[in-house]
């Protein structure tokens, strides 16, 4: 996370060249900087066992001949307190692994989904 948990700072810009990528691939599924050591490790053939839960994937739809993997967003809304204020999160889900887009107040937090904010 850099800084807050808005889509202002949660969504970074990351790039790969060279023989073990597609060439001017632009990925839709979601990806994370834990992605990026599993991904080189299967590319240098690693095996790197896992250290607790949060792992990361393999990016196979960035690599030659790989497809892209089914992803779904969804959304997380907490109850709202005695104002009416509500805590939403906003991630999207590969498989197991989970990534977070955006969290905060409806109305008050950059890149939380319309139907996030009119849910309040």
């Amino acid at each position: 996370m850099h800084g807050s948990f808005s889509r202002a700072d949660t969504m970074n810009f990351m790039a790969a060249i060279g023989p073990d990528f597609k060439a001017g691939f632009a990925d839709p599924a979601p990806a994370s900087n834990a992605d990026v050591g599993m991904t080189l490790a299967r590319i240098l053939g690693l095996d790197i066992p896992n250290k607790g839960k949060l792992i990361g994937r393999v990016l196979v739809e960035a690599l030659p001949g790989g497809a892209t993997p089914k992803f779904v967003a969804k959304s997380m809304r907490s109850v709202p307190g005695h104002g009416g204020l509500r805590t939403v999160l906003d991630y999207q889900v590969v498989g197991n692994t989970s990534y977070f887009d955006a969290a905060g107040f409806p109305g008050r937090t950059v890149g939380l989904t319309r139907s996030a904010a009119k849910s309040n």
